[in-house]
């Protein structure tokens, strides 16, 4: 019992926190709570309101230089995430560093238990509003994202890919 009032009472502070706007001196804060679970956060890192980054005691999150992390982004740390320099991340997009397994047979899902993998974004990617970059991705530099893809593989460097599950639209030139 006691364990979950701390896990509620920790989610409401980082609630709280990342309800803050996007000032320099909040995204300090921001920046601040997320080094005291053991994150390492690089310089001018913008945290727009809403942000929810779940943090795992295996969990390991890495964001460098001057990442944009807009408004509603989730990202769960049950693995490895780590974000490249000058990386823009968009509105309400989803970063899942573990899922659920699927039981064999009729077995429950509920007890079957989950898989954690690495995600790993390179430097100078864009990730457009509303995508899913699912566990065990790397999206390779240069990369853009377009809207709402669900990222089930990994993306080449200087790739523009889209879609559901993304898929290649064109190499940059």
């Amino acid at each position: 019992m006691f364990h979950k009032i701390l896990v509620i009472s920790y989610e409401y502070i980082m609630a709280l926190i990342f309800l803050l706007p996007r000032f320099h001196f909040c995204n300090g804060i921001k920046a601040l709570f997320l080094k005291l679970r053991g994150a390492k956060i690089g310089k001018r890192v913008v945290f727009y309101p809403t942000v929810w980054i779940s943090i795992s005691k295996k969990g390991k999150l890495i964001i460098e230089d001057d990442v944009d992390l807009a408004l509603g982004v989730l990202i769960t740390v049950s693995s490895k995430v780590h974000v490249g320099a000058r990386t823009l991340i968009g509105y309400r997009t989803q970063i899942l560093s573990s899922n659920h397994n699927i039981p064999n047979n009729k077995e429950q899902i509920f007890t079957a238990g989950h898989t954690s993998k690495d995600v790993i974004i390179e430097k100078d990617v864009w990730i457009g509003a509303g995508c899913i970059i699912l566990p065990g991705v790397t999206i390779g530099e240069g990369a853009v994202i377009a809207a709402g893809s669900v990222v089930t593989k990994d993306v080449a460097p200087f790739t523009i890919v889209g879609g559901c599950p993304a898929k290649l639209i064109r190499e940059r030139i």
